[in-house]
């Protein structure tokens, strides 16, 4: 069984250099330029009438910021619908995956044609309410470290590496890189109805099975409906790790992915507040479909 050691009820409130770290965060990220969406211009009509192709897609914007040297951050976008990186940073730095695990879970079971049955009502109440108990009976009864592995080979993962104890999960490594080409394989590569099955799961709810706030990030920088995401974090092994991913856009055309190590000291609730201003930096220049009728 994997544990995890929490202390949520420890005070959000940062003092002293917790301060300076996530008041220097939200400095630097709110000065980085998130850059113009990647999107391809419409061809040009000469009058001989003859079109030209569209221009080049603009490579990524790759945002350096300096954050504090006791907060490790590594951030991707990816747009789906042009098939580019819009922004990285870091992408390749590998952080422990912690509950994200639970999405290679889930693509696993659809690809061995076991999402049905049962084990519908189970992978919904693993990704929405992020359940360790049910991660941890799916996760043994399907391979274990085997369904890292064979992920890895299926979605050609560049730096993502099983647990070296098998029965821990959440100690499976991976990048920003790597966890974009996961939702990129949900959206382009599983057949229709499973990939419905998994969008409809990653509705995640406020409150986790263990009753920990899971709206942060990206699910607290857009409305509902505007976002499918799969959260995660854990102490203390040795300090915060807490991220936030999914796809944005009612039309789901961008991959959002946020990681990260903090320091203890800022707590749950500070380390969490830095992935939103994180989350809401990394949406505000993408050209997003919003819902107007309201309903997640």
């Amino acid at each position: 069984m994997r544990r995890r050691r929490r202390d949520l009820t420890e005070p959000v409130t940062v003092i002293g250099v917790a301060v300076a770290a996530l008041v220097a965060v939200v400095f630097v990220i709110q000065s980085v330029d998130t850059g113009e969406v990647a999107t391809a211009q419409p061809p040009v009509t000469l009058p001989t009438t003859t079109a030209v192709p569209p221009p080049p897609l603009p490579p990524p914007v790759t945002t350096s910021t300096a954050l504090p040297a006791d907060i490790q951050l590594a951030t991707a976008v990816f747009d789906l619908r042009d098939n580019a990186l819009v922004s990285q940073s870091n992408e390749n730095r590998q952080f422990a995956a912690e509950s994200l695990t639970k999405l290679l879970i889930a693509t696993d079971l659809a690809a061995a044609g076991k999402l049905t049955g049962d084990n519908v009502p189970r992978v919904r109440r693993m990704l929405s309410v992020s359940d360790d108990t049910t991660a941890n009976q799916l996760w043994t009864a399907d391979g274990g470290p085997a369904i890292v592995t064979r992920a890895i080979r299926s979605m050609g993962l560049k730096a993502t590496t099983p647990p070296r104890d098998p029965g821990r999960w959440g100690d499976t490594t991976t990048t920003a890189a790597d966890v974009v080409w996961i939702y990129q394989h949900i959206m382009t590569r599983m057949p229709a109805g499973q990939r419905t099955v998994l969008l409809n799961d990653l509705a995640t709810t406020p409150r986790a099975a263990d009753g920990t706030n899971q709206d942060f990030g990206i699910t607290a920088a857009l409305p509902d409906g505007e976002w499918w995401a799969k959260q995660a974090w854990a102490c203390c092994r040795p300090e915060w790790d807490v991220h936030t991913t999914g796809l944005v856009g009612e039309d789901h055309r961008y991959v959002v992915v946020a990681l990260s190590q903090q320091p203890l000291a800022g707590g749950f609730g500070g380390a969490t507040k830095v992935m939103t201003t994180v989350a809401k930096n990394l949406v505000a220049g993408l050209e997003i479909q919003h819902q107007f009728t309201g309903g997640a």
